[in-house]
């Protein structure tokens, strides 16, 4: 199942699709991750995890990156519930970034999210990650709530 299909400058892959990712992709995304140790651990949690959903973009060179995304169901202030999806990690292949792949997943997550009547996608990015702030914030994302936590 292809959530976009998408046509490349000549300097890129000549098309890369947006899909559902499964078990047999395990190898592959662990690959995109940086700890090695846990990679493949952390992969098989997110795909066996209710309510987590991984999109891969590939190409015909094979998985290019990965959109971890998080369903939730939240109370609305002033009352009743809705959907939200949270992009909990966006990876792109080391040696791939730079090419938009990272925003062409991020467009797949919010079709995504809207084709299931999400009422919000949202991210958390710490301080100290401007760069992916700054990524977030070009595709339109804006500063909302601060989030208040307590280690355990």
């Amino acid at each position: 199942m292809s959530i976009m299909d998408i046509r490349t400058p000549t300097d890129l892959p000549p098309s890369i699709r947006v899909r559902l990712a499964g078990p047999r992709d395990c190898e592959a995304l662990a690959g995109l991750l940086d700890d090695a140790a846990h990679a493949r651990e952390q992969v098989m949690t997110w795909l066996e995890t209710p309510g987590t959903t991984l999109l891969v973009a590939q190409s015909e060179i094979g998985v290019l990156g990965v959109a971890v995304l998080v369903t939730r169901i939240m109370p609305k202030p002033g009352g009743g519930m809705h959907k939200v999806v949270e992009v909990d990690n966006l990876v792109v292949h080391r040696d791939r970034r730079g090419q938009r792949i990272g925003r062409r997943l991020l467009a797949a997550a919010v079709e995504w999210s809207r084709q299931r009547r999400a009422a919000q996608v949202e991210v958390l990015v710490g301080e100290a990650n401007g760069a992916a702030r700054r990524f977030y914030e070009a595709f339109g994302f804006a500063a909302s709530v601060d989030r208040l936590v307590l280690a355990a």
